[in-house]
């Protein structure tokens, strides 16, 4: 829960005065005002607390995601505590679950309609109801749970210990432990092959077949150590697993047959790399990326299991891919974007932005019964979730839902007195500064508002189309705090910076076409842009001055701009390396 507090007490100014006091006196007041608080029953003031509402307050990354055929809500567990659910057709929290402990791994079983959650600091695999979405139950399992696999064909569930080398199997009917595998070593990923009905579990000793009939090691292929990367093609029942032989060996991507348990290719890769694997069952293919190589996609043939081409990725750092085998598509997760492949030509057909992220996470989960991309994040000291559709021939952004964080600072409507305190997400809380209660949660408005106090309107930085292509600036009623236009200024390339001008009543902000860069005032009355000048570097920021100018910042140029007239008086350089601090002497 978040709490902002407002005043500084009733000594706030008077420490001063009090600092020349001998310490005898102060005494003797503290005790004469302890006695007064006593008998009278007076106490000091406290400040108010502005309650936000719980479902949004914060979890932090890194996350573990987790939905079903069961369900339409997603659930995003974090690694230090707690559980939120998102209603997957709103995309609006519904509810936080506690967990008090961080949560290893999440695994929906939509036959049981159960959510299985480890707790690596507890020792324990916790039960959650996805009905209720209350925690029903919990079990006791090993010293440091985190890796969960689920076998449809013998209904078990078998969760790998990262500490005690071992693998617990689960009933999933009776919620029970039924065995325990030792694995030699710890377990660093772990796949179902529903056709073998087998648990394949690599780890850095080999890598390990378990029967789910009856719950032993039925082969150690010994050859692959060090084994850390699963991928399985269940049309051709190929398993793809990245490991080396030695320690010092390169690594390569090694092809296992789960009819015979035996390893038939490997395709060498390189030196201490550990590749993310995406197959595409359609085409035959197998896509690998590197992170220190991640520009380039790999790209192999399932058929022959050979090498086929590498194909450059520009703004690619190849963090996590998956595959879109009914269009054809190969998705990046990169930095702060979502890039879109055709698999025909590994040319780039889209690129969609997506927070950045934690480097511990870097998650690109499919749910293909839906054709939903799902990918949480965190931009600076916010996090959110945005879920992407897939099912046509466009991807676009279906919703956002925020995990954590604020901006930093509020924002002042005079007009109406209320606060406004962005949540992440594009969710901001209205508080009302009289009662210090939050009023509503206002849904599509984002951080950086400034006030026109002339029209009542609240203006903020927007990026908006298919793609999140666009910039613009969102137009907020004061009255209604609902959003009501957004004026188009270009590419979304940099941030418009706005600020108000009371002069004319405009908002002056940045922004850029194509190769272009330009300052645009927007007029308030309208809504419009009714000025553009072009610049040529990066705008910083912009100041509305005393004496009825503004001033603006681009790169390492000052210039003053009069609102009357939209003139721009002085656009000199000033300082080779970057202007800090600026400051008016109200004399001109």
């Amino acid at each position: 829960m978040r709490r902002c507090v407002r005043g500084r007490g009733w000594l706030s100014g008077r420490l001063d005065s009090l600092q020349n006091l001998a310490v005898g006196p102060l005494l003797a007041c503290a005790l004469v005002l302890v006695g007064f608080s006593l008998c009278f029953g007076w106490t000091p003031p406290v400040p108010d607390t502005i309650i936000l509402p719980d479902s949004l307050g914060p979890i932090r990354p890194p996350y573990h995601l987790a939905f079903g055929s069961s369900t339409d809500n997603i659930y995003v567990a974090s690694e230090t505590s707690d559980i939120i659910v998102v209603d997957g057709k709103t995309f609006q929290r519904i509810k936080r679950i506690y967990t008090n402990a961080g949560v290893g791994g999440a695994l929906l079983v939509a036959e049981h309609n159960k959510l299985y959650c480890t707790y690596p600091s507890r020792g324990r695999i916790g039960i959650i109801d996805c009905v209720t979405n209350d925690t029903v139950g919990s079990i006791p399992v090993s010293t440091r749970p985190k890796l969960l696999c689920y076998s449809s064909g013998s209904d078990k569930l078998y969760c790998g210990d990262s500490v005690n080398r071992r693998v617990w199997v689960i009933d999933c009917a009776a919620d029970t432990v039924r065995k325990v595998i030792l694995t030699g070593s710890s377990p660093a990923d772990m796949v179902y092959d529903p056709t073998a009905n087998k648990v394949y579990v690599a780890a850095r000793e080999g890598l390990l077949a378990i029967s789910c009939v009856t719950d032993s090691v039925i082969a150690n292929l010994d050859s692959i150590n060090y084994a850390r990367e699963l991928c399985l093609n269940k049309r051709r029942r190929k398993l793809y697993v990245v490991g080396r032989q030695e320690k010092d060996d390169p690594d390569a991507i090694y092809v296992v047959s789960p009819q015979s348990d035996s390893v038939t290719a490997a395709m060498l890769w390189g030196w201490n790399i550990v590749p993310s694997l995406a197959c595409n069952e359609a085409t035959d293919r197998l896509y690998a990326l590197t992170p220190n190589d991640g520009e380039f996609t790999r790209e192999f043939d399932c058929l022959g299991d050979t090498f086929i081409r590498s194909a450059y990725t520009p703004r690619c750092e190849g963090d996590a891919i998956a595959c879109d085998t009914v269009h054809n598509r190969l998705f990046h997760r990169s930095e702060a974007r979502l890039l879109v492949l055709d698999c025909t030509t590994l040319d780039v057909v889209a690129t969609i932005g997506t927070p950045a992220y934690d480097s511990r996470s870097d998650l690109l989960v499919l749910d293909p019964g839906r054709y939903r991309a799902v990918c949480p994040g965190q931009v600076l000291m916010m996090a959110l979730m945005i879920v992407f559709d897939y099912k046509g021939d466009t991807v676009y952004s279906r919703g956002v839902a925020p995990l954590c964080g604020w901006a930093a600072e509020m924002y002042h409507n005079p007009a109406t007195g209320r606060l406004y305190c962005h949540l992440g997400g594009g969710v901001t809380a209205v508080v009302d500064e009289q009662t210090n209660r939050m009023v509503k949660c206002v849904h599509g408005v984002g951080s950086g508002l400034v006030h026109s106090r002339t029209s009542n309107k609240l203006y903020y930085p927007i990026a908006y189309g298919p793609s999140y292509e666009y910039q613009g600036l969102g137009v907020v009623d004061g009255t209604t705090d609902s959003l009501i236009k957004i004026v188009g200024l270009g590419d979304w390339r940099w941030e418009p910076f706005p600020c108000w001008c009371p002069i004319g009543n405009k908002v002056y902000c940045f922004a850029s076409k194509g190769a272009r860069w330009f300052i645009a005032a927007v007029d308030c009355s309208t809504d419009s842009v009714v000025w553009e000048r072009d610049m040529y570097d990066l705008g910083r920021w912009f100041r509305y001055l005393e004496n009825g100018l503004m001033l603006c910042n681009h790169s390492d140029s000052l210039a003053l701009i009069d609102p009357r007239t939209d003139s721009v008086l002085v656009d000199s350089s000033l300082a080779a390396g970057g202007i800090y601090a600026v400051t008016h002497t109200r004399d001109g």
